[in-house]
């Protein structure tokens, strides 16, 4: 009787659903509540994490070598900034980068268990309801930038969920796919009329990516005729004033704020002892001090708007080796991924979230700090998806040799 008491308990404690809900919990906190909810979701994720390591069938030797990889250089990030640099950390950034990990590890021992093909539809379901709900904050409830507090926040949960519900129209079958139709345009006019042009800049360079190398055929043409007809007709009518504020980013650049910001932050690099050169600051501040010419005023900022000289200001050259060589590894592996396979729904979601790595990667390397919620919390999803994918896509013999 006493085993079988324990069994069951075992059984409810290691069960599918209980990650389900704490992914999709955290998913909808951040993107459609921005509240600090998801931190509680991802603490009870790896709560239940745990319970499958000590009690279910997620064993530690069955993890494929990429993941402790992933593990290992966030694990160098962290003990090198504790080590060398300990007066100078900042613990939330340090904890975003141990949440990521657990978003990652997590979505893959979900990976492992047979899930209802239902069950899929609730991701279906969050996603859709997120970007309805960040579209009634904005339009009905008059709220300028949704639940969040800054437009470059609403343009990032845009490009980062609008490749995604493009995919959910191209797989779904029956009369109700078309009701992503509406949540795709509803999710298109959000991003739009943030106006911001990184984020802009992001996925279409992203979607181009995937239609000149990735699609064949007709295809092909299809895709990038319609690309250029959005631009064009955005462009005609001057829609969200964005077309204006292209033309301005072109004829001003050189003058554009960032371009003073990696100025400054050039300079601030070029103070770097051999060792700082080496190993970086730490995981902190990147003070970066700009001068407005009109005003005279200067203005203190935290970080230089660039993933790359941030991360060689934080990590030094071996932290950014690390981390930009992981992501081009991660890159070419999906791009290389999505070339073979030859299952049509895998094939286009691996497409659909090679347009959101390079968004991300465009959007968040020129707005956010890396280490911020707003950069790692999406690259946690993104990540996790990714190496799933990967796993799936190769032999379990040749694992080892996506990295």
């Amino acid at each position: 009787m006493a085993r079988f008491k324990f069994e069951a308990i075992k059984a409810l404690l290691t069960s599918q659903y209980w990650l389900i809900l704490t992914l999709s919990g955290a998913f909808f906190a951040f993107f459609a509540l921005n509240r600090g909810g998801i931190v509680v979701f991802i603490k009870l994720s790896c709560v239940f994490l745990i319970f499958n390591a000590l009690f279910g069938e997620y064993k530690l030797k069955g993890i494929p070598i990429f993941y402790w990889i992933t593990c290992a250089i966030c694990a160098y990030l962290l003990l090198a900034s504790v080590l060398l640099y300990p007066q100078e950390l900042h613990f939330r950034w340090m904890a975003n980068l141990v949440r990521m990990l657990c978003v990652v590890f997590v979505t893959h021992c979900l990976s492992q268990k047979r899930i209802d093909s239902r069950v899929s539809e609730l991701f279906f379901f969050i996603l859709s309801l997120s970007v309805c709900w960040q579209f009634i904050a904005h339009h009905l409830f008059k709220m300028p930038y949704g639940t969040f507090t800054n437009p470059h926040y609403l343009s990032s949960f845009a490009v980062l969920t609008l490749p995604m519900v493009v995919y959910s129209l191209f797989v779904k079958t029956g009369w109700y796919k078309f009701i992503f139709i509406p949540i795709a345009i509803m999710d298109a006019e959000l991003l739009l009329q943030t106006g911001s042009r990184p984020a802009l800049i992001g996925i279409v360079l992203g979607t181009l990516f995937v239609f000149i190398f990735l699609t064949r055929g007709r295809h092909r043409w299809y895709g990038m005729t319609m690309i250029f007809i959005i631009l064009a007709i955005c462009y005609i009518t001057e829609y969200a004033n964005m077309a204006p504020r292209i033309k301005e980013l072109i004829i001003n650049l050189p003058k554009e704020e960032r371009v003073q910001f990696y100025s400054q932050a050039w300079n601030k690099l070029t103070e770097n002892s051999l060792v700082e050169w080496i190993f970086g600051h730490g995981i902190g501040w990147f003070p970066v001090f700009y001068t407005d010419d009109v005003s005279l005023h200067t203005t203190h900022f935290i970080f230089p708007h660039s993933h790359v000289l941030e991360i060689i200001y934080l990590n030094g050259l071996i932290g950014g080796g690390l981390i930009f060589g992981g992501l081009a590894v991660l890159f070419a592996s999906i791009v290389n991924a999505a070339r073979q396979n030859q299952n049509r729904k895998i094939c286009l979601l691996l497409k659909c979230l090679i347009i959101v790595f390079l968004s991300w990667l465009i959007h968040c390397g020129l707005t956010f700090p890396f280490y911020s919620k707003y950069s790692l919390y999406p690259l946690s999803f993104i990540l996790g998806i990714s190496l799933v994918l990967l796993k799936t896509n190769y032999p379990n013999d040749k694992k080892e040799e996506i990295i």
